[in-house]
């Protein structure tokens, strides 16, 4: 038996730019997935008690999903990928699938039980904390890029789209990151305090509806899209070089511009919109949603810690959850 875990993440700067080639920073939150794995004769058993499923499938039924989702990868047919997706327990299949392909099949028993919001990285975790608890009790040592490579492909299947990385990066190896899609990761060394508030829409983020959406929108309006992409882009450098520094009102400055530019290609919401401006009219430092968008969780940043009370007050008082989490924290690990 071997239990492992992974933790959720938040976007600081980059969702959405991050699939155009564009900077992306991110951090890892302390809400977590846990994944414990068993041996067992025979056949795959995974149970999620947060979703209250348990599904099993033979060696056969298993090599059948993942020869399926295969041929739809290589024709690029997302959609049909998206609807099989919709079995919630398939994309953790095809992640053991992919791991049994390179070691050889063995009766698995899978126990997932998961802290991370859904709207914060928690399929990435899941998948991250799965492939290292498989290859640990089938006595394979994985790289943390090969952790990566295949927690996206788990994301693949379960958002029905090509993912740019960076939340399987940011899971698996922890921390706060840069990404880029051309580069892949680098770790940020960021070792002060930053007083960040999560707040919940109440919506789920619609990151299978927004990505194609954009994609097809860069189509339609090539000049309109590229221009807010490159301005993102310029943006979380600022961001970046801000967090380097230690400048929280000059973070905070950033993203508010990077919610106002992305806001252009409407995928906010009228609660995103609404938190953003609870915030500011709070004196918060910068807000913006963070991951998908089309609902999901904002990101508030806050002067001080005191300030986070009060902010946390203000959200109650206006129907909003929300939650303070440690952030920075360390990736997917045995447990």
């Amino acid at each position: 038996m071997i239990t492992t875990s992974a933790p959720g993440k938040v976007i600081l700067f980059g969702e959405h730019a991050v699939v155009y080639n564009k900077l992306g920073i991110a951090t890892s939150i302390d809400k977590r997935a846990y994944v414990t794995v068993f041996t067992e004769t025979k056949r795959v058993t995974i149970e999620s008690k947060n979703l209250n499923l348990k599904k099993s499938l033979s060696e056969k039924e298993l090599f059948a999903i993942f020869r399926k989702i295969e041929k739809l990868k290589i024709k690029k047919d997302f959609e049909k990928i998206k609807k099989e997706g919709e079995d919630k327990l398939l994309a953790s299949f095809f992640v053991i699938a992919k791991l049994t392909e390179k070691f050889g099949f063995s009766g698995l028993k899978i126990s997932i039980y998961s802290e991370v919001p859904k709207n914060l990285g928690s399929s990435s975790s899941i998948f991250s904390a799965i492939v290292l608890g498989t290859a640990t009790l089938f006595g394979e040592k994985l790289s943390e890029e090969e952790i990566v490579s295949i927690t996206n492909e788990g994301d693949i299947v379960a958002h029905g789209g090509l993912p740019s990385g960076i939340d399987a990066s940011v899971v698996t190896y922890g921390g706060y990151l840069q990404y880029k899609k051309n580069k892949g990761i680098t770790l940020l060394d960021i070792s002060f305090e930053i007083p960040l508030l999560i707040v919940d829409s109440g919506e789920t983020a619609r990151t299978g509806e927004t990505v194609p959406y954009i994609n097809k929108l860069k189509e339609e309006k090539p000049s309109l899209v590229k221009g807010v992409l490159d301005r993102l882009d310029e943006i979380s450098h600022y961001g970046l070089r801000a967090l380097k520094m230690g400048n929280l009102e000059e973070v905070g400055k950033q993203m508010t511009n990077y919610y106002q530019e992305l806001k252009k290609l409407n995928i906010s919401t009228l609660k995103l919109d609404q938190i953003v401006q609870i915030a500011l009219s709070h004196q918060a430092l910068g807000a913006k949603p963070t991951g998908g968008w089309g609902g999901g969780c904002c990101l508030v940043l806050a002067k001080t810690q005191k300030e986070i009370v009060n902010l946390m007050k203000k959200f109650k008082e206006s129907g909003f959850e929300s939650f303070q989490s440690k952030i920075g924290v360390e990736g997917v690990k045995i447990i």
